[in-house]
């Protein structure tokens, strides 16, 4: 559905872009997670948080929040619903006892150890309606995209 803004033409096709690109990208990540459902009452953020430290390894929790675009007020949330679901524990940085560490506990580690898989399959499953060729092309351009402002 385009825009219905009465602006300039380069404003309703901005907007038509963006409603594009939104609902297609909420359309992709169902037809995902319908594949293969979080665990255990997962978030989709706190999947994003287990699968930064899963595939980094342990960082900066203002690292994390950077990685997976939440706020500072957002990811102490979902850290620390993480941390009583024990899947994450939380450290304090010996050389400055202000920053806070975060690092996959065994449970979490298996978590995503034995959930990642399908996921990736999940997403693969539902790009498969794209080439590959067309694939590479998106991601081309949604990085160009990512990168403007």
């Amino acid at each position: 559905m385009p825009s219905h803004h009465r602006g300039s033409r380069e404003e309703r096709r901005a907007l038509t872009l963006f409603i594009a690109i939104t609902r297609s990208s909420d359309r992709y990540q169902k037809l995902a997670l319908d594949r293969a459902p979080l665990p255990d009452g997962l978030t989709l953020s706190q999947f994003a948080v287990l699968e930064a430290l899963y595939h980094l390894g342990a960082m900066y929790q203002t690292t994390v929040a950077r990685k997976v675009l939440k706020t500072k007020g957002n990811i102490t949330l979902v850290v620390t619903n993480l941390e009583r679901a024990r899947y994450l524990r939380r450290r304090r940085d010996e050389h400055d006892r202000r920053r806070t560490i975060l690092e996959l506990t065994p449970a979490g580690s298996t978590l995503m150890a034995d959930y990642f898989p399908r996921i990736a399959r999940g997403f693969a499953e539902a790009a498969a309606v794209l080439s590959p060729d067309e694939q590479e092309t998106l991601i081309r351009l949604a990085k160009k995209l990512g990168r403007t402002g």
